[in-house]
């Protein structure tokens, strides 16, 4: 009797944590978005209809990301966004501080520009027989290459649970074994510590799987 009050505590565990866990990121995103503006137009929706539009904050949010993207798709907007930029970059904090979280956005965020950027790949770290999962972030400089005397790439080391943070190596191309695993899969194995593999995403979502 212990052992079967056990086991359903467990199992309406595995049930419930996934989905508070869920509800409670997606509210902290949501209010950390739709607050952004949101403080702002609060103002004037309180002063016009005498109290404030939830979300409201959020849809102006995302309404000038895609404004700004639109205007830097065409010829004058993505000069003026260049003038813009390095006015902004010209401050002397600013300037260390502004290119690095670029990159980083970049990376995120970016669309893969050549076939090899963000692949995930293994390779043998920290020693000879054991190995690593990494994402190849880009070729390594030419000039590093040339001294190395071979084609260098640079991959980035996940740490474990946190797969955007980690240790950059360059890996000769020769040395890379690619995987046939997506990114997302990749990441979920970083961040359950192994304990998910890329079979178990396809059987948590078939009926009778572990997640059912």
């Amino acid at each position: 009797m212990k052992h079967e009050k056990r086991r359903y505590f467990f199992t309406g565990l595995l049930i419930v944590l996934p989905i508070l866990i869920t509800v409670y990121l997606f509210v902290t995103l949501f209010l950390f978005f739709d607050n952004i503006l949101g403080r702002y137009i609060a103002h004037l929706t309180i002063a016009s209809f005498g109290y404030r539009i939830p979300g409201l904050g959020l849809l102006v949010f995302l309404f000038l990301i895609f404004l700004t993207g639109f205007f830097a798709t065409n010829f004058i907007g993505r000069k003026f966004l260049l003038y813009v930029e390095s006015l902004w970059s010209g401050f002397p904090v600013i300037k260390k501080i502004y290119p690095a979280i670029k990159q980083i956005t970049k990376f995120l965020f970016g669309q893969n520009i050549q076939g090899h950027i963000q692949k995930v790949v293994l390779v043998e770290f920290p020693r000879k027989g054991t190995y690593a999962l990494g994402f190849v972030t880009n070729h390594s400089d030419k000039a590093i290459s040339a001294k190395a005397g071979r084609d260098l790439l640079n991959v980035l080391i996940p740490h474990v649970p946190s797969p955007w943070s980690g240790m950059l190596i360059l890996v000769p191309v020769e040395e890379v074994v690619f995987l046939d695993i997506t990114i997302e899969e990749a990441i979920k194995i970083i961040v359950s510590g192994g304990v998910l593999n890329p079979k178990d995403f396809i059987d948590a979502s078939l009926p009778g799987g572990p997640a059912s």
